[in-house]
């Protein structure tokens, strides 16, 4: 699914991201983090912007605490994401 958003240039919610992945409830909660670190490392470890920047909270429109950007504010890399992949498509 996060493949797909930075195509379209659309970020997710956690939320919506759970669904797609078959997480919800306490699972959502749970596991999320997770799932979020490995995309993290993989996108780190093929030099490609972090796709992470595409999920935020539905309350706030921004990544939760646990978010850690590469130094920059999270907009501008929301904003690599969607210029490193239009490049690509």
């Amino acid at each position: 699914m996060v493949i797909w958003l930075r195509l379209r240039r659309s970020i997710v919610t956690y939320k919506e991201l759970g669904f797609a992945i078959g997480l919800k409830d306490i699972e959502l909660r749970n596991e999320m983090r997770l799932v979020l670190e490995q995309l993290a490392t993989d996108c780190h470890n093929v030099g490609e912007p972090p796709m992470t920047a595409l999920v935020v909270n539905s309350q706030t429109g921004a990544p939760g605490a646990g978010w850690h950007g590469n130094g920059e504010p999270w907009h501008a890399d929301v904003q690599r994401v969607f210029r490193y992949w239009a490049a690509r498509s």
